[in-house]
């Protein structure tokens, strides 16, 4: 299986409507959200799983505790996110080394939902406008800081469950998703170590098609790493789109071995995403010979 994140973050398309076989719960009319009981011990056995989340096992059972968390309390946004962010991290660094690309499909896809689901509690001005038809491009600047996470995490998981289904869905979403990522730019350049400048990173090796537009790619990537140098998918994704795209042997290397260098708790918070990325880097050393 070769799935490269330069796919998954240009293409991270937004549905407005039916799009690539999925329809978009925003665009429909939904019932409020309520609290029906006390969601504390979910939420505390969900935290303890996750904390060894480098076990799927354990992922899995956070994720089963967090949904069941939700059941009882849909009014607390923060479980939505936590579930939008599980379901990506289930996919990125447990199903993607089974290749299991089914799985994968399906757990971003649950991972849309639930960015959805969090869009509806923390903007929910936004979410009015979308089901009143309003395109995404137009209505996303409503968007306030409040609302950055959700809509971050539901384009990530709707981009990288976009690559899975096929490149009309890819293609038919692109801009929704470049106007969303600018508008993360302007909220916060910094969240989530950087996100929004390594988005463009990838972004600018791709457009404008074919040849895309390297020095600001390059400037993006090196800004998120500026941002936050600990944070390894940084480099992992430089070296992933940019590097062999510009023959850049020597900065491919250099940035997969200074990932390797990284200390597994160098983001104490992080560890299990440092070690999926160190172990990316082992892999794509081994692929640097078919590369340059």
């Amino acid at each position: 299986m070769r799935m490269r994140g330069v796919g998954y973050i240009l293409v991270a398309g937004l549905a407005l409507s039916a799009c690539g076989g999925r329809q978009s719960a925003l665009v429909e009319a939904a019932p409020a959200p309520v609290k029906v009981g006390d969601a504390t011990a979910k939420l505390e056995q969900a935290e303890a799983h996750w904390a060894k989340r480098g076990e799927k096992s354990e992922a899995l059972a956070a994720i089963a505790a967090w949904e069941e968390a939700e059941k009882l309390d849909a009014t607390d946004a923060s479980i939505p996110l936590k579930l939008a962010y599980a379901w990506y991290f289930l996919a990125n660094a447990h199903l993607y080394w089974e290749e299991d690309e089914d799985g994968m499909k399906a757990a971003y896809d649950k991972g849309v939902t639930e960015g959805e689901r969090a869009i509806n509690l923390v903007s929910p001005a936004f979410a009015e406008q979308i089901r009143n038809g309003k395109a995404w491009e137009q209505a996303i600047p409503t968007v306030g800081k409040e609302g950055q996470a959700a809509i971050y995490w539901y384009a990530t998981n709707l981009g990288r469950w976009a690559t899975l289904d096929g490149i009309t869905t890819l293609l038919s979403n692109k801009d929704r998703v470049f106007a969303i990522m600018e508008h993360c730019l302007k909220l916060d350049e910094t969240y989530f170590h950087g996100a929004p400048h390594r988005y463009f990173g990838v972004a600018y090796t791709k457009i404008p098609f074919p040849s895309g537009d390297l020095p600001r790619a390059r400037k993006a990537f090196e800004r998120a790493i500026e941002i936050d140098a600990k944070y390894a998918d940084s480099r992992i994704l430089f070296a992933e789109s940019y590097a062999p795209k510009a023959g850049d042997k020597e900065l491919y290397l250099k940035l997969l071995n200074d990932v390797l260098a990284l200390p597994d708790d160098v983001i104490p918070e992080l560890v299990p995403e440092t070690r999926n990325a160190k172990r990316k880097a082992q892999k794509m050393l081994g692929d640097a010979a078919d590369l340059f």
